[in-house]
């Protein structure tokens, strides 16, 4: 059983624990749930180094990204022996979980194993991140959507603890799925450690002076709908705007409305961008355009404000929070909403520059990385 510990640096007394997590989206998972589950493990073990770490998953990737979690001696991986991945995962992990007798199981993605709450002595977290296949079913496949429907909402039954990422996302799962308002904790999701770094970064980007888009090209994030803006304004002097992120259908679909408006000038479009130089892209932006109908939290916006970069976003779901000073929040179904608000950030530069400063301040002090860490832990203890 855990030793009994006295934490000076944050002043909290605590038992010495052994914390399994499921780690299949830290392992395979490159987006924003992967980037979440990452980033939270890596500062549990950066500022709770004393405990023992357990990393479960189906299957696993090595690579830039994943690599620390291979170097670090306190993290234990273990992996399925046999190819019935969901099958280990589902079903046979609450095995584990009992024969490693641990202290915590945290399901970081939504999800946790069968019969979980069989094991004795062991406090279960979910984070619960969103619900847009319940808010936006039309955008998903009808037996994934119905996968999801069940095993997210039995996970959040059974868990002890269900960590929201926002308050949108609590509301959500208050109407929705009538989880206990008392066993859910709202704590903010930070990003990765290279944007709390100030000082000069190189510039890899041969772009200067633009507006930015950062996500997956997708409906819901309104990539077509900052298109449809610039039409409307058609002013040659619109600085262009880079979009980071990929697609399939729908980033054709916003490829023909460039070409239908003859705005092939103003988009740039890369694909994939390293963690270690994407501050560089946002640092270079006047601002980050991103009109997103629905978001669990929206992790583009403050990777914005901590680069001392503004956002234009939407005034729904969780992003005003993400948002929070230093942004610009407009109706996304409104274009001339969206058209009026680039060009005032296009025609004056200065009053970008004042809202990143206010942003970075708002940013560094709700979701600095110890500050976020440091409640994800004391709800494993409380």
């Amino acid at each position: 059983m855990a030793n009994h510990f006295f934490c000076l640096v944050h002043n909290i007394t605590f038992d010495l624990m052994k914390i399994g997590f499921d780690a299949k989206r830290l392992f395979n998972n490159f987006t924003g749930l992967g980037n979440y589950s990452r980033t939270l493990v890596r500062n549990l073990q950066k500022y709770f180094p004393e405990n023992e770490f357990h990393l479960y998953t189906p299957k696993l990737i090595k690579n830039r990204e994943t690599a620390y979690f291979f170097d670090q001696a306190k993290f234990s991986i273990h992996t399925c022996p046999h190819k019935f991945n969901w099958y280990w995962r589902q079903f046979q992990l609450t095995g584990l979980i009992k024969q490693h007798r641990l202290d915590v199981f945290h399901g970081l993605s939504h999800e946790l194993p069968n019969k979980i709450d069989t094991v004795e002595n062991c406090k279960t977290i979910l984070s619960f991140h969103d619900l847009i296949y319940e808010k936006y079913p039309e955008q998903f496949p009808y037996f994934d959507r119905l996968g999801y429907q069940r095993k997210y909402k039995r996970s959040a039954q059974l868990a002890d603890v269900v960590v929201s990422i926002s308050k949108s996302t609590e509301k959500d799962l208050l109407e929705l799925y009538k989880i206990k308002k008392d066993k859910i904790q709202v704590i903010y999701q930070t990003c990765h450690d290279v944007f709390f770094n100030e000082g000069t970064l190189k510039n890899p980007s041969p772009f200067q002076n633009y507006f930015l888009y950062v996500g997956s090209i997708i409906p819901r994030k309104g990539l077509k709908k900052i298109v449809e803006a610039y039409s409307v304004i058609g002013d040659d002097s619109m600085i262009p705007i880079v979009v980071i992120g990929n697609g399939k259908q729908y980033f054709e679909e916003v490829k023909e409305s460039i070409d239908q408006y003859q705005l092939g000038n103003k988009f740039h479009f890369i694909h994939q961008v390293d963690n270690d130089v994407l501050p560089a892209y946002y640092q270079n932006a006047r601002a980050l355009v991103f009109p997103s109908i629905y978001e669990g939290f929206g992790i583009p916006a403050i990777e914005s404000l901590l680069s001392n970069t503004p956002v234009i976003t939407s005034n729904v779901s969780s992003l005003p929070e993400a948002a929070g000073e230093g942004s610009i929040l407009i109706d996304p179904l409104d274009v001339q909403a969206l058209a009026k608000a680039l060009k005032q950030l296009n025609d004056d530069p200065e009053r970008a520059t004042k809202l990143g400063e206010q942003g970075r301040n708002y940013a560094v002090k709700t979701f600095h990385p110890k500050h976020v860490t440091s409640q994800v832990f004391k709800s494993y203890t409380a």
